[in-house]
């Protein structure tokens, strides 16, 4: 909204000063058409201005199909508009440039008047095309850069050093003792557990359902040296190890080892 406010006040201040100058230049007398041009420039000017009110009081209104078509119209008018204007810009450059050194010293206020709506103009659409160029380059090469390089830091493999911090255990297959003694069995093997993550014991009892490496899908046998991550997931120290130095997060559940979190 306030870039469409400055839009619209230096517009207003070319009628402005077109008509100031205008009136004021009565006794000069340019070999070209500087007056015919200007006024033309401020017509467009105006122009400008009154179809962005027009849309502004058009949005307001109620009908949704009522206000689609007149935002299509005023659309239409104002790429019309735009496209008279380029087509004039180069009318004014002409005259100035046939008029020479004598055009300015017959009208000057009409001569630099032009010039510099010439050189706005001209200005403008540099600007114009310098962002659009510059967004284009953002969306195509510095956003994907940046991306990428997060991508890499986020998901940068972990240290060997990181690696042989991880606590290691030896697989043993907890008792099965049956339908009964199912809660029995889930206390010896809690207790397993514990005593492991204090480094009392370096053996770790699972139930044979979760006896299995999901990275390699083979289950486990006694004597089997496992990795256990922060998360207290465990897999094959091979396994898990070429996993890590790749990507430093449970194959699981994205944690990461080296920061703790939760997902990446």
């Amino acid at each position: 909204m306030p870039i469409l406010v400055l839009d619209v006040v230096w517009n207003l201040a070319f009628v402005l000063v077109s008509i100031v100058v205008i009136l004021s230049t009565f006794r000069e007398r340019p070999s070209t058409p500087l007056r015919l041009w200007i006024s033309g420039y401020a017509l467009q000017c105006l122009l400008h201005v009154g179809f962005f009110f027009e849309y502004q009081r058009n949005m307001a209104q109620d009908g949704f199909e009522e206000r689609a078509a007149h935002r299509s119209i005023m659309k239409r008018l104002e790429s019309m508009n735009t496209m008279t204007s380029s087509i004039w810009w180069g009318f004014g450059f002409y005259w100035i440039v046939m008029g020479g050194h004598a055009l300015l010293q017959d009208s000057p206020r009409l001569y630099w008047l032009t010039v510099v709506f010439l050189a706005f103009d001209l200005f403008f659409i540099l600007f114009c095309i310098g962002m659009a160029c510059v967004v284009f380059f953002s969306l195509c090469c510095c956003i994907p850069i940046v991306a990428f390089a997060y991508a890499m830091t986020a998901r940068e493999g972990a240290s060997e050093e990181d690696i042989r911090t991880l606590p290691k255990y030896t697989f043993r297959q907890a008792p099965v003792l049956g339908t009964f003694d199912r809660a029995k069995e889930r206390e010896l093997v809690g207790a397993k557990l514990e005593l492991d993550t204090n480094h009392r014991i370096k053996e770790l009892a699972l139930h044979p359902e979760d006896s299995e490496c999901c990275i390699c899908l083979s289950r486990y046998e006694d004597g089997t040296e496992l990795y256990t991550l922060p998360c207290n997931h465990h897999f094959h120290c091979g396994c898990i190890s070429k996993w890590l130095r790749i990507n430093a997060t449970c194959p699981l559940c994205k944690s990461n080892i080296r920061r703790g979190d939760t997902l990446v």
